[in-house]
């Protein structure tokens, strides 16, 4: 069997940096996504779980309460795509250099 040409392994390479450039790049917006809402998450933790209620709730503390239950939701869910995100680059990184 013959070994690729300079020719054929250059095509590869580019067609690997274009696919790395058009599907991994314009995800990373997920990774901000996920800081977000683990902040929102945490935010809502510490406010319900250490900081004493003083006085009944309010729409403006009920409306948090749902946010940071909403942000307790996705958290599992983004971070399951941030690690497919992650193992798919490192995979295409590794195509790529060798």
């Amino acid at each position: 069997m013959q070994k690729p040409s300079d020719q054929w392994k250059k095509l590869r390479c580019a067609a690997l940096e274009r696919a790395r450039r058009n599907m991994i790049e314009p995800l990373e917006v997920v990774h901000l996504a996920l800081l977000g809402a683990s902040a929102l998450y945490l935010a809502g933790f510490l406010r319900l779980n250490l900081f004493a209620q003083t006085d009944e709730f309010s729409w403006a503390s009920g409306a948090f309460v749902l946010v940071a239950a909403t942000a307790g939701l996705l958290v599992p869910v983004l971070t399951g795509s941030v690690l497919t995100l992650r193992f798919a680059d490192r995979r295409l990184a590794r195509l790529i250099g060798g």
